[in-house]
């Protein structure tokens, strides 16, 4: 199941409001909180969060708190850094504001248990920031039937004991997975994912996954291996995987990179490798043998290898996969479809599709790539981005032109109109008693209240608090900006104020594609341009 992170109101609170009634007659005295739910891994359609929902509501009723607001991350980890929870960021701004997007007060939290919303030390001291912003912070936990005191020194010091023993576990069971693959690995099991040509897992037979060959299957991943050897193109074996018609076992099209793996990957001989180490006997000291059936001899895959390195090497010398592990090591993971749309020159690479149909009547589909001058070609072009196909290619300013045409005329008519939202951030209530309490504190130092131990100590956790509070409005008011970029849309604001990312993210709303068709047989190519070839997809939202 694809991840999904959201929050909304609680669905009880909304059907009252909707029946006329007001947040105070339906809290009824209750202290307003909200509830976080979490699953790494979902097989049941949100089940599990549901039930975490429902048992927070039950927990919170006990302690005379209603649960006004819920946050979900659903099918998402708490155990790695690099992954982002949304909702649990929304969480942490929100307890820090004391109130939602909505204006509606929350002054604590509910979970099932702690590891729900904190599994490392980064995680709880974020959260504890944001329950003590004020007094009225309530952290409640059903599954220990605890309600803990946020404000107590104590508490802190708990919290990050526990959440650096939840990272100290974390660690130990990557550890273990490691461990236990090395030794299924020395004991010679087929390990993973099916890979192609291998029969999968069957229960009935008692068959692993990995040890029978499929026919159909190794018979065409034979004949790769031989026109591997032979010294054929890739282009050209990747060509033979398609022309199968088997697909990959992960789904998608065949391409050069995934049949380099396949084509150089042990498991083929018997073999196996992890982190770039071949698997040796204990006893004999050379490779040790899986119990799985092959597809090539131990001296065709030094053959392999010693074709195409990049995946598996036996000096020891880096491969693409262990620089990979090396740059996440030392630069962190990052969302490298940011950074390309940060460096986009064509405004509608990857937007245009090719449209070439072959005598099957099947649609090439592939995104178009945009490429500079060459040869013959004078202007940058876009051209079609399957090595296998290249056969439609077009003007890349004619193309832009005509699509940014019928791009500003929906637009226009869709937001012209409209006005953009000027929310004020709901934390600026929170944001000025923290300064206040900033000017309290400095004060209460100067009349010889405080002493200086103490003044640092206030002032220290007070700037803290007051840093973070500057940061959520920053990202409040930067959200709403992008929110609002379409209002009031003119083709002047176009031509003037967009960028090309901008651009791209404007004719986005508009299309989910664009099939440039080839040219008509007979038809030259240095004809006049013909926006017709040109067949705009609309997203269903957007009108013609």
């Amino acid at each position: 199941m694809a991840t999904s992170s959201k929050w909304h109101m609680h669905p009880d609170l909304k059907q009252a409001l909707t029946d006329g009634k007001t947040l105070e007659d339906w809290l009824d005295g209750r202290t307003p909180c909200c509830s976080y739910a979490r699953i790494t891994l979902d097989r049941r359609e949100e089940i599990g969060v549901a039930r975490q929902h429902a048992n927070c509501d039950a927990f919170a009723a006990k302690h005379n708190c209603a649960i006004v607001y819920r946050y979900t991350d659903n099918n998402i980890t708490a155990a790695d850094p690099d992954i982002e929870r949304p909702a649990f960021l929304r969480l942490v701004r929100d307890l820090r504001a004391r109130r939602t997007g909505e204006g509606i007060t929350v002054c604590g939290l509910f979970v099932v248990e702690e590891e729900r919303v904190v599994r490392l030390p980064e995680d709880y001291l974020k959260l504890h920031r944001a329950l003590t912003v004020d007094d009225s912070g309530i952290y409640g936990v059903s599954d220990t039937n605890t309600v803990l005191d946020v404000h107590s020194d104590s508490e802190i010091l708990r919290g990050l004991l526990t959440s650096a023993m939840g990272e100290k576990e974390v660690k130990r069971v990557k550890r273990r997975v490691t461990r236990n693959m090395r030794d299924q690995a020395l004991e010679g099991k087929p390990m993973g994912r099916r890979r192609f040509g291998w029969k999968g897992s069957d229960k009935k037979l008692n068959r692993p996954t990995n040890t029978h060959l499929d026919l159909k299957e190794s018979k065409v991943l034979r004949e790769a291996i031989d026109l591997a050897l032979k010294g054929k193109s890739w282009a050209t074996i990747v060509r033979h995987f398609e022309n199968s018609g088997l697909s990959p076992t992960r789904g998608g099209k065949w391409s050069t990179t995934p049949v380099q793996y396949m084509l150089t990957n042990p498991a083929l001989c018997g073999y196996r490798m992890l982190h770039g180490e071949l698997i040796l006997d204990r006893e004999t000291r050379g490779p040790k043998v899986g119990k799985w059936e092959t597809v090539c001899t131990p001296e065709e895959w030094h053959k392999l290898i010693g074709r195409c390195d990049t995946w598996f090497r036996l000096d020891g010398g880096e491969t693409a996969y262990t620089r990979y592990r090396k740059k996440v090591k030392t630069e962190g993971k990052k969302n490298y479809r940011e950074l390309a749309e940060a460096t986009r020159r064509f405004l509608l690479t990857n937007i245009l599709r090719c449209g070439y149909i072959d005598d099957e009547g099947n649609l090439c589909g592939a995104k178009m790539k945009g490429m500079g001058p060459s040869g013959s070609n004078k202007s940058d072009r876009y051209r079609c981005g399957d090595p296998n196909c290249c056969r439609v290619s077009r003007r890349a300013d004619l193309v832009d032109k005509a699509i940014e045409t019928l791009v500003v005329k929906v637009l226009t008519d869709q937001y012209s109109a409209t006005e953009p939202e000027h929310k004020r951030w709901h934390g600026e209530e929170s944001l000025t008693k923290l300064r206040t309490q900033q000017q309290e504190i400095k004060d209460s130092y100067k009349s010889g209240i405080f002493s200086l131990a103490e003044y640092l100590e206030f002032k220290d956790a007070n700037d803290a608090q007051i840093s973070k509070s500057e940061e959520d409005r920053k990202k409040f008011y930067a959200e709403q900006s992008a929110q609002n970029f379409l209002s009031g849309f003119s083709e002047e604001k176009w031509r003037n104020e967009y960028d090309i990312r901008q651009k791209r993210k404007a004719i986005a709303t508009v299309l989910s594609a664009v099939i440039v068709h080839p040219l008509p047989k007979g038809r030259a190519r240095s004809g006049q341009f013909d926006p017709e070839l040109l067949e705009p997809i609309y997203k269903t939202n957007s009108t013609k």
